[in-house]
């Protein structure tokens, strides 16, 4: 598999000093939030979410904590409206709407519900997706072995069981992404999501 390394060692830290890799506050933070947001997408309601955000906020945390709790509490929300205005309750559409809002972490933990339920091909379909995921989280903080390796396993997965992953109307697009190791990651699309969320650099 052609890799195109460039294309993201430039690629920065989101949020400063925010490092789940390295630092234990940031990884129990990102979990915490993370959990509490695939609850309260199942649930429809954003209080879950809140109630985690406002309790670490509440610890009055360095700014780097405090800019990726504020910028997850807009993502989240974003998220909910989406799903709320175009009537998502299927759980793999409403994962290409957490995708979507930049949230590869969460898409990881709501996916990894659903293929724990899951068997055959579709296990392996969705365990692609996931690691597809992995890509860009590691690719946030460059650690690019770890991105060269999920690229490879998440690409054969996705190709292999493609017939398991019709909901993502541009599949070839995330591929070939995943592939050439893009620093930007593609919008996924499905005509349930509705023009307004699919339309590109909608955020």
């Amino acid at each position: 598999m052609k890799k195109h390394l460039g294309s993201h060692r430039k690629t920065k830290m989101s949020h400063d000093d925010f490092d789940p890799f390295k630092d234990r506050l940031s990884r129990d933070i990102r979990n915490a939030l993370s959990e509490a947001f695939v609850d309260s997408l199942a649930e429809m309601a954003p209080s879950g979410y809140q109630t985690v955000a406002a309790r670490w906020l509440a610890g009055k945390p360095a700014a780097g904590y405090i800019k990726y709790i504020r910028d997850r509490l807009h993502r989240y929300d974003r998220v909910l409206e989406q799903t709320t205005v175009t009537r998502l309750t299927d759980a793999l559409l409403q994962s290409l709407v957490i995708w979507n809002n930049g949230l590869f972490f969460e898409f990881h933990d709501h996916l990894e519900r659903i293929w724990q339920k899951t068997t055959g091909d579709e296990h392996q379909a969705i365990k692609g997706l996931i690691k597809a995921a992995g890509v860009y989280i590691h690719m946030e903080h460059n650690h690019e072995k770890a991105v060269e390796s999920l690229s490879t396993k998440s690409f054969n997965l996705m190709r292999r069981y493609s017939h398991c992953l019709t909901f993502i109307t541009n599949l070839d697009i995330l591929t070939e992404s995943i592939k050439n190791l893009n620093a930007v990651s593609p919008k996924l699309e499905n005509p349930a999501l509705g023009v307004t969320w699919n339309r590109p650099g909608k955020m």
